[in-house]
């Protein structure tokens, strides 16, 4: 009810290393994807990518195989994002849409939107997918299936190239999800930065224990302290470049996790064994909770949303349903024949969570029709 019409596109990818050369696996297998055309600045990488298929063309520069692009991905550390959209934004054609994979948001939707001219859309992006290897050599196709693909729309956002590129995240298997990109760097810094720092402290503490006290100690490593200090094996430069750009929400988090974690050495300290069985309790419990990668099922919901024809419509009701936890799968605008205003069409699986939908959006004043499909 809510396809467009199938037209061939062009995909650009900036950066073919294991995200960006994913990408183009995954986006090649979206039948209305003709080409898939790639740039980078390792010569090694590009070729690893063709090898595998994840490109069909290699391009001699980053302005080359943006030129004709449809949409064309960023794929490259948040350091280089605002070098590598200014020199694709100006050769980028009218119509098209330049988004990024980076996991710092604010800066560098700031960049994108500067680096383009008029009529070219910027849509911020963020795959929650990825793994503690790099390269080409081990990008996967199915690396996007069942993850959130974080896009950060706003005010100036164009809602028919949020449309599109929505339509295109989730044809890789992925769960788009509108986040504020400021409140993004916020979020990603508990759930993904955090984590990465934790994991880093705690296999440096038990490797100087290992060279200090007892040689044998990382021998009896078992699948709770490998599983948790996982991620200490990315790469030291893509996390030094995450830190630098999202310094002030890593702070926040890292003084907060200090609070806690001394809360805690005390609770341990004095013995304080009901107060140790509650925090355990609910970490057990809001663990087990935790929403897992399976393929969601359930009755496909529309929600039918009148909205004025004004900018940051699109991003407030899209952020609010995200913020709200909920997924949406596609959605549409249809514009009234006499302008001013029109309907946003929401399509969401499952009518629980259609619900919660529904009552996040009434909550900040929106009528919102309930129509299973």
């Amino acid at each position: 009810m809510m396809e467009l019409e199938a037209t061939p596109l062009r995909i650009a990818i900036v950066g073919t290393g294991l995200v960006g050369a994913s990408l183009g696996l995954a986006l090649r297998a979206v039948d209305e994807v003709d080409e898939v055309v790639g740039w980078d600045v390792d010569d090694a990488q590009l070729r690893i990518a063709v090898e595998r298929g994840a490109v069909t063309t290699a391009s001699a520069s980053a302005p080359e195989a943006a030129a004709d692009a449809d949409v064309v991905f960023l794929a490259v550390p948040v350091s280089v994002v605002a070098d590598a959209a200014a020199q694709v934004g100006p050769v980028m054609k009218a119509g098209a849409i330049l988004t990024d994979v980076a996991s710092v948001k604010a800066s560098v939707v700031d960049a994108l939107q500067q680096a383009v001219a008029a009529g070219v859309h910027v849509v911020g992006g963020h795959p929650m997918a990825g793994s503690h290897e790099a390269g080409a050599a081990h990008a996967s196709g199915e690396l996007f299936v069942g993850a959130s693909y974080l896009l950060t729309p706003t005010t100036t956002t164009d809602p028919s190239a949020y449309q599109r590129l929505h339509s295109l995240i989730a044809k890789i298997g992925a769960r788009p999800l509108a986040v504020d990109p400021a409140h993004h760097d916020a979020l990603v810094a508990v759930i993904s930065h955090l984590p990465q720092l934790a994991a880093t402290t705690l296999m440096n503490l038990a490797a100087d224990r290992a060279r200090e006290e007892h040689a044998g100690l990382l021998l009896l490593a078992a699948g709770g302290f490998r599983d948790a200090t996982r991620v200490a094996a990315s790469d030291p430069a893509l996390w030094v470049d995450i830190c630098t750009q999202n310094r002030e929400a890593i702070v926040a988090v890292l003084d907060e996790y200090r609070e806690r974690i001394g809360a805690l050495r005390s609770v341990v300290e004095v013995r304080d064994e009901v107060s140790l069985r509650q925090v355990l309790g609910d970490a057990r419990a809001a663990r087990r909770a935790l929403p897992g990668k399976e393929t969601v099922t359930g009755a496909l919901v529309e929600l039918h949303i009148p909205i004025p024809d004004r900018p940051g419509v699109l991003a407030e009701v899209t952020t609010t349903v995200g913020a709200a936890g909920v997924n949406i799968e596609d959605l549409g605008i249809d514009h009234a024949p006499e302008g001013g205003r029109g309907v946003l069409r929401l399509a969401i699986t499952g009518f629980k969570p259609a619900g919660t939908a529904r009552e996040a959006l009434e909550s900040v004043g929106y009528e919102v029709l309930e129509r299973p499909l």
